[in-house]
């Protein structure tokens, strides 16, 4: 079970959890979820989600001498499309993850 989506602020803060790594890799995701994680668990639930997402893409990364970055950027970007559109997203290995930390399940 994927914490409910919600409009407005919240939506906002998944967008600069996704999209705010193509500025700041770790820090867009890592700020938006130190911030709203009390809040909303849907936030916590994305912004939680994209920073292991890219704390996996900086690990294989440094394994692949920078070479595994684009591929995960592509996956960031699918994430932001997807909140553009209103659409629930998962990111790849570490979406069920971050649901049984900030769901339970």
């Amino acid at each position: 079970m994927t914490p409910h989506p919600a409009a407005g602020n919240d939506r906002l803060a998944v967008l600069l959890a996704h999209g705010g790594t193509f500025v700041a890799w770790l820090l867009a995701p890592l700020i938006v979820y130190l911030v709203k994680k009390d809040d909303s668990k849907y936030v916590e639930y994305h912004a939680l989600q994209s920073l292991l997402w890219s704390l996996l893409g900086t690990l294989l990364s440094l394994a692949t001498c920078g070479l595994a970055i684009p591929i995960f950027m592509i996956f960031h970007g699918i994430a932001v499309w997807r909140t553009l559109e209103g659409v629930e997203y998962d990111y790849p290995l570490v979406g069920s993850f971050a649901r049984k930390v900030v769901c339970g399940v």
